[in-house]
């Protein structure tokens, strides 16, 4: 079942294997696993370029690896002292974004007001935050669009103390090797807005999903059929 698990997650997203970010997708059980040091690896190794413009009213206590050409961070964003940022061309930190610990943005993305970034990798090009959005040891696909309001839980309510995350996948339980996990978000997909995205949580391309849901395991075009049933039934009909 995990050789059909890293199946479905090499499945999430269409890169060139010679674009650099490549190497950060997981592909197996150890990749997945050891994908936070392999992402600090990344960061430390990420050419030195500053290329963009950083609003004297930004507040940058972290250190800024690397801005493409036309990357702007805003008045009032937050790249916090833990924070290692490589932030892709005409990529945007609006006013109040809170970037922490490596944060690696692609081309042509964009985390929106307010939204806080942890441990993450935006993929792109054309990967938008919306306003308020918490995510956290997640990847994040091209062409993502994460609407207001959605909180990617990264932990259980336990903490690190209760072990590693499971992935639910095909009625399994599988071990992530990892204390701490997102989601990992395939290409294309359209997040609605108020959305609580639980630990480990797998979403496959391209599916658009309603809003005010709860996201749990693998997320499928059979899953995303439920929950927009759901949704109507529930606020439409």
């Amino acid at each position: 079942m995990s050789d059909d698990l890293f199946a479905t997650i090499r499945s999430l997203w269409t890169i060139p294997p010679e674009s650099p970010l490549a190497e950060l997708l997981p592909r197996d059980a150890e990749t997945l696993r050891d994908f936070y040091p392999r992402l600090r690896d990344y960061v430390s190794r990420a050419p030195r370029v500053r290329a963009g413009a950083i609003d004297p009213a930004a507040i940058v206590q972290g250190d800024i690896i690397s801005m493409g050409e036309g990357s702007t961070i805003e008045a009032g964003a937050i790249v916090h002292s833990s924070c290692r940022l490589v932030l892709g061309a005409r990529s945007s930190v609006r006013a109040g974004a809170l970037l922490r610990d490596e944060v690696v943005v692609g081309d042509d993305c964009l985390v929106g007001a307010h939204c806080e970034v942890v441990r993450s990798v935006l993929v792109g090009p054309g990967t938008l935050l919306g306003h308020f959005i918490y995510l956290a040891d997640s990847i994040v696909g091209r062409d993502v669009n994460i609407a207001g309001n959605v909180w990617v839980a990264n932990t259980t309510i336990k903490g690190s103390t209760a072990g590693t995350i499971p992935i639910a996948f095909r009625g399994e339980k599988i071990d992530s090797g990892r204390t701490h996990l997102g989601m990992l978000a395939g290409d294309g997909v359209r997040f609605g807005a108020s959305t609580t995205v639980c630990p480990g949580c797998i979403v496959l391309p391209g599916l658009q999903l309603p809003p005010s849901v709860t996201l749990y395991g693998t997320i499928d075009a059979a899953r995303r059929h439920a929950l927009m049933k759901h949704f109507f039934k529930t606020w439409v009909e």
